[in-house]
């Protein structure tokens, strides 16, 4: 009985320091994302880069443009399998921050720490940013459709009132008595 106690003990003690190392794991990987992407905000690069993988650093010059306009960002789920890891991000730009631009922030495990693979998660920006455009135009069209929508209704009902307008007038036009004949006199002649 005493033996069954320890070893429930002890495997209940494993469990807890596998949770505490895979969460501490998982923020580990969430710091990361977000302290990379607090300093592209600020514009930061000596920071970014020392947040991302030696070999994808290049691919910063790219984040550092007046084209890329960042606002603000979210991180959401992240997925850890191995040595890489995804953190869903969502970057906000255009003038008012209001153009949603979903990314996978990539991460990769080199020397017992996280760092950004620049060059994946630019390529998953693009996609974003695609989709976001495309999400733009298909409200400016539903914008558009809406407006067009108002203009037709509003023909239609002006159409609809002149032939109401046109109904009456024949009513009125219909409703007079014809004028008498008129009181020449024929040429009788037989035929």
């Amino acid at each position: 009985m005493q033996r069954w106690r320890f070893w429930l003990t002890a495997f209940g003690v494993l469990l807890l320091l596998q949770g505490c190392f895979l969460s501490s794991e998982e923020q580990q990987v969430r710091e990361t994302a977000d302290r990379f992407w607090q300093a592209v905000l600020a514009g930061d690069m000596e920071q970014a880069k020392s947040l991302a993988s030696w070999d994808t650093v290049q691919y910063l010059r790219y984040l550092h443009q007046q084209d890329f306009t960042p606002q603000r960002f979210e991180t959401g789920e992240l997925k850890v399998d191995g040595d890489t890891a995804e953190v869903a991000t969502v970057l906000y730009g255009g003038d008012r921050g209001e153009m949603a631009i979903p990314v996978r922030t990539v991460l990769v495990r080199r020397d017992k720490a996280w760092q950004v693979d620049v060059r994946q998660s630019l390529g998953s920006m693009v996609n974003g940013a695609m989709g976001a455009v495309v999400n733009q135009l298909n409200d400016l069209v539903q914008q558009g459709l809406k407006g067009l929508d108002e203009s037709l209704s509003k023909g239609i009902q002006g159409l609809g009132q002149s032939l109401q307008d046109g109904m009456k007038q024949l009513e009125e036009d219909l409703s007079r008595p014809l004028p008498p004949p008129s009181s020449e006199k024929r040429d009788q002649k037989p035929i």
